[in-house]
């Protein structure tokens, strides 16, 4: 069914339709013409026999009438001068007058006569009627019928067949084109349709997407510059007023009833200059200008100094962090850039920070991976409700809960920077508990 519903498909069946259409209306007329022939033929043979029969009456000296053949009825009537009854010769049995004037249902019958004069001199009027049944002429039709019925759904398959094949080949240059716009959508870059030189619809259609993604990347080249831009303005001032803060605070004739909020303050500025910085790894990550200095990188070393760092925020969150490190794996060391991989497992580890159920763990496990023997650090919490497509949480700036805090890039940064070490992240949820798994080549692989 979903073949139907395609292009392809609908062109297909309304071929089909169409061809099915005329052909049929073509078989009826033809099997009307061919009737029409195949009784001419069967009343001329009858007429032809009944008068070989005519021939083989003799009324002088005695009447011989010939016998009728396998099949046949027949019935004979002599008229032997002007107002004298007509005297019947012979008769089949069941072939009386009624009969030989066709009224009997299933019987075709033919009437033939001749003149003669008998040995007194009068005039002699000799009828015949001859019958036979029209079983086969109607059993020679259903074999016409059945042979076009056959021709009919052989020519809707041939022209199925030829209409799918030729949608095919008109449709080969627009799957073509989706696939390329695919490809391109999945991993936008330069990259850009072929544009067939045929001169037809398909071309136009190509350069017209090309236009559209010029625009576009013109669009979020534009977009990209002014992050940037803008991300580079302000953390200067944002540097300035920490430092700023964080002097004040340390100064001891400060009152102590303003160290609490300066203290707020100085978090709040905290977290604005990491979403300026998450701001400049956008626009770097869009246009590919994110370098990796990829050099052998203590993965374990890595993890725990992340979760030192965030487990303040977790006991203050009354939510317990737990690390499990696979003791059976005797080297932790991966091909990477230690400042994006901890990029990574911040996000990570602050996502499941804001959105794990009150109260529950989160876990940050590293092991191997048996199959590839990829190393991996994967963070998993219960969550309050099933998150649905996690292919949208790493799209940029998607949030699974609108109310929480920040700008729904974390998992869209640490997906880019994992796909930069040769795989993306792999998101799963199952009973409640949602992963994200990173997966990192061992350095001496």
């Amino acid at each position: 069914m979903k073949a139907l519903r395609g292009l392809r498909g609908q062109l297909a069946l309304v071929f089909a339709l169409v061809f099915g259409a005329v052909t049929l209306l073509a078989s009826s007329y033809q099997y009307r013409q061919v009737g029409r022939v195949l009784r001419r033929s069967d009343d001329q043979r009858l007429r032809n026999r009944a008068a070989s029969l005519l021939e083989q009456i003799e009324i002088e000296p005695h009447p011989i009438v010939p016998l009728p053949g396998r099949g046949e009825q027949l019935r004979v009537v002599v008229e032997e001068g002007p107002g004298q009854p007509a005297r019947e010769l012979f008769h089949s049995p069941g072939f009386d007058e009624t009969a030989a004037q066709g009224a009997a249902p299933g019987l075709r019958v033919a009437e033939v006569e001749r003149e003669q004069i008998s040995e007194t001199g009068q005039t002699m009027r000799i009828r015949l009627w001859l019958g036979h049944s029209e079983a086969p002429l109607a059993a020679d039709l259903v074999r016409v019928r059945q042979g076009l019925w056959w021709g009919l759904a052989g020519s809707l398959l041939l022209a199925a067949a030829l209409a799918w094949g030729l949608g095919g080949r008109v449709l080969r240059p627009l799957r073509r084109i989706s696939q390329q716009a695919r490809r391109i959508g999945n991993a936008p870059g330069d990259e850009r349709l072929t544009e067939p030189a045929t001169g037809d619809e398909v071309q136009e259609l190509a350069r017209a997407l090309n236009q559209m993604l010029d625009r576009l990347q013109a669009g979020a080249q534009l977009q990209d510059n002014f992050l940037a831009a803008a991300a580079h303005e302000l953390r200067t001032p944002l540097a300035v007023v920490h430092a700023g803060l964080a002097v004040t605070r340390q100064d001891p004739a400060l009152p102590a009833h303003l160290r609490g909020p300066l203290g707020i303050q100085a978090e709040e500025m905290q977290r604005l200059s990491r979403l300026v910085d998450d701001f400049l790894l956008v626009s770097r990550l869009r246009t590919d200008a994110l370098p990796l200095q990829l050099r052998p990188v203590p993965l374990a070393e890595l993890a725990l100094g992340v979760a030192d760092r965030l487990l303040p925020r977790f006991r203050a969150a009354g939510r317990p962090l737990h690390l499990a490190v696979d003791e059976q794996v005797a080297d932790y060391t991966v091909a990477g850039d230690a400042d994006k991989l901890t990029t990574v497992l911040l996000n990570l580890l602050e996502n499941a920070l804001r959105h794990a159920t009150p109260g529950a763990e989160v876990n940050l496990r590293l092991g191997r991976e048996p199959a590839t023997g990829w190393l991996f650090a994967e963070v998993a919490n219960p969550v309050q409700q099933s998150l649905g497509d996690l292919t949208r949480l790493t799209t940029a700036y998607y949030q699974a809960d609108v109310l929480s805090e920040g700008a729904g890039l974390g998992l869209w940064l640490s997906n880019r920077i994992a796909e930069l070490h040769g795989t993306p992240l792999v998101l799963t949820e199952i009973e409640g508990v949602f992963t994200a798994r990173l997966r990192l080549r061992p350095a001496t692989a």
